[in-house]
């Protein structure tokens, strides 16, 4: 027996109280911290799969935003020869 509920056996239905008051702050902090454990760790999994979904679509406008740029340059190219066959007529 560790010397602080030796202490506090001495006291009686006191001690016996208070031990039980500490043993119940204890189950009550260990959940605490489980709970808190959980949520760092569903909080991590989630960063990381947020993380795949923002490469995702990075990805996906780099080769939507490639299309788009070389269809304007192809209108441009376009409005030029129009400009052109405009002027020479």
């Amino acid at each position: 027996m560790d010397p602080v509920t030796g202490v506090l056996i001495q006291y009686g239905a006191v001690g016996g109280v208070a031990i039980m008051a500490i043993a119940a702050v204890r189950v009550l902090f260990t959940r605490l911290q489980a709970a808190v454990d959980r949520e760092a760790e569903r909080a991590d999994r989630l960063e990381e799969e947020l993380r795949k979904l923002n490469e995702a679509v990075r990805s996906e406008y780099i080769g939507t935003i490639a299309v788009a740029a070389q269809a304007i340059a192809d209108a441009n190219r376009a409005v030029g020869d129009a400009l052109a066959a405009v002027r020479r007529s």
